[in-house]
């Protein structure tokens, strides 16, 4: 019987959440402890000429009238016309610390002391420390610890990936092809840091570009797509051109201006070619200052005084000199020549990324502060008496109730940070009191699974310590089920070794 082929078209309605540029750059930097977002601020201003830090021309005075919470209209002084709104085209939004309580050494404060953790670990334990945000199986998890461990100084493999498969059957006992290996690696390059895991230059720089344009550190404009994509053909199908700086060719083959090469030229080189500096270090050097983002100090009556960390992030505002060009071009907007145009546009650009940085900068902390108050006031009675037997049940639901937030959003939060509370370093997990079920349906909270992990390890026979798995099948014997990842989980936190460290 003869088939019909026919076509249909069928109309549908679908509702989809996308989030604007200026969300996502929030979401970064609510995810960024102090020490991270201190980079990040400095990066934005070697980035961006229109951003400037330091008081602007308006004074100190003026300057308060915008912080955070007061004027939150559009801090440009321009309408979304283009056209000036009046003659203080200068009036733009300033970020300072006049409008929450700040910790900022040096500005009024005389505690300076630096809080150390003792060795925070080398590179390899945080590449391993990765390891756990992938389901892998127990042959392939056995790969990427090797791989981890051939990494060189500058975080390469640096041998052929045959001798690799060679040395895991001697020296593992553990049979595998070459594709088994090179999938795996894909695995480990796809770790922080982008470039982790290379083979050379060449795939250390694709493998950071590729980074970029899957937009999982920052969003990624349109133009910033196109630039991107010309830097991956420049590097991957001109590697030689680009590391003779043969600019004559490249303009040739990429069809740009010279100009435009050395645009790209510019922004490869800002890529790191070293990722893996770090696993060069002495252990000496391991030893980290932790920096709390949040001060919290406690009174005998009953006072709880909670501060932000500022940092070195300075005061940031619009620079007067873009918004003085941006209203020349506007002066006389029929008579401006293409070039000017072009001018015009660029100098709006570089404005309105350095106001949405501005009003993200004046969101996080707004989200931070709002975040950390609702935990005390949530735990109260903990954070006066330091007492574990105090702790509420709470979660992040709980904080996202109380402050209008989304969860993701407390997570994001809560996820990298901590608090000074009394001279004492707590990550702000450690605030919260999450509870399990045992066998028996029973709440069974975090504290006490950690503290069966701890007699465990500290009762096993060091000779043949516990793997993971073992340790969930003797937590199971408890009442409490727990998934293997979970365990390992709970161990990292707790700065217990794998199992192959503990033997001894």
């Amino acid at each position: 019987m003869p088939q019909s082929l026919t076509q249909t078209q069928t109309q549908r309605t679908e509702q989809q959440l996308r989030l604007s540029q200026q969300q996502l750059q929030l979401v970064r930097m609510l995810e960024m402890p102090i020490a991270e977002f201190e980079q990040q601020v400095k990066k934005e201003l070697m980035e961006n000429p229109a951003l400037e830090e330091g008081a602007s021309e308006r004074g100190d005075e003026e300057e308060k009238g915008d912080s955070i919470g007061e004027n939150e209209v559009n801090d440009t002084g321009v309408d979304e016309y283009g056209e000036a709104e009046n003659e203080g085209l200068a009036d733009v939004s300033v970020y300072s610390d006049d409008d929450l309580p700040v910790y900022a050494p040096g500005n009024g404060e005389t505690d300076s002391r630096e809080w150390m953790v003792g060795d925070s670990g080398s590179f390899i334990d945080y590449l391993e420390g990765q390891i756990i945000n992938y389901d892998l199986s127990e042959d392939d998890e056995k790969i990427l610890r090797y791989l981890i461990g051939s990494l060189d100084n500058r975080g390469f493999i640096d041998r052929p990936l045959s001798v690799l498969t060679d040395e895991l059957a001697f020296k593992e006992y553990l049979y595998v092809t070459k594709k088994d290996v090179e999938r795996v690696l894909k695995v480990l390059q796809s770790f922080d840091p982008a470039g982790i895991g290379a083979r050379s230059t060449q795939e250390c720089l694709l493998l950071q570009i590729d980074r970029q344009l899957l937009g999982q550190d920052e969003p990624v404009s349109d133009l910033k797509r196109k630039v991107l994509l010309l830097e991956k053909k420049l590097v991957g199908e001109h590697y030689d051109l680009f590391i003779n700086r043969n600019i004559e060719r490249l303009k040739t083959k990429l069809n740009l201006s010279g100009a435009q090469v050395e645009a790209l030229f510019h922004d490869i080189k800002k890529l790191n070619v070293n990722p893996g500096f770090a696993l060069s270090e002495s252990a000496a050097d391991r030893v980290q200052t932790q920096i709390p983002d949040f001060i919290v100090k406690t009174d005998p009556d009953g006072t709880i005084e909670m501060r932000l960390n500022s940092g070195e992030v300075p005061r940031l505002h619009v620079g007067s000199e873009y918004l003085r060009q941006l209203k020349e071009y506007q002066a006389h907007p029929a008579k401006m020549t293409r070039s000017e145009k072009e001018g015009m546009l660029y100098t709006r650009q570089k404005i309105d990324a350095a106001q949405m940085f501005i009003e993200s900068v004046k969101q996080r902390r707004r989200t931070l502060y709002e975040t950390m108050q609702a935990i005390i006031d949530l735990q109260r009675t903990f954070f006066l008496t330091k007492d574990e037997d105090d702790k509420v049940r709470l979660v992040l639901e709980d904080v996202a109730r109380r402050t209008g937030y989304d969860v993701s959003t407390i997570s994001r939060v809560c996820s990298s940070k901590c608090a000074l509370l009394d001279g004492r370093i707590y990550p702000l997990s450690e605030f919260f009191k999450l509870t399990r079920k045992n066998a028996e349906g029973q709440e069974i909270d975090g504290r006490q699974v950690k503290e069966m992990l701890r007699e465990i390890v500290d009762g096993e026979d060091k000779q043949n310590p516990y793997s993971d798995d073992k340790i969930v099948e003797l937590m199971k014997q408890r009442g409490v089920t727990l998934a293997r990842r979970t365990i390992a989980k709970y161990r990292t936190e707790m700065g217990i070794p794998q199992v192959g460290s503990r033997r001894g």
